[in-house]
């Protein structure tokens, strides 16, 4: 299930937000100036595949440096 919020709803509650997350296994997609700006997912979920580990930087591909 997804749920849309503010930029400004994401910061005043962003505990609340990952708990909806972590334990729900929601999605949250916050919004700016009614534009999609991130999406925050549960590490373990399904829909968070293909995800970039940067903590790791010799395991990124060199292409996501590129200006596409």
């Amino acid at each position: 299930m997804s749920k849309s919020v503010t930029a400004m709803e994401a910061r005043k509650n962003f505990g609340n937000l990952l708990d909806q997350v972590a334990l729900r296994e929601e999605e949250v997609i916050i919004e700016r100036a009614g534009k999609p700006l991130a999406r925050l997912v549960n590490v373990n979920s399904p829909s968070s595949g293909g995800q970039l580990d940067f903590r790791d930087i010799g395991k990124l591909p060199n292409d996501i440096w590129e200006v596409r």
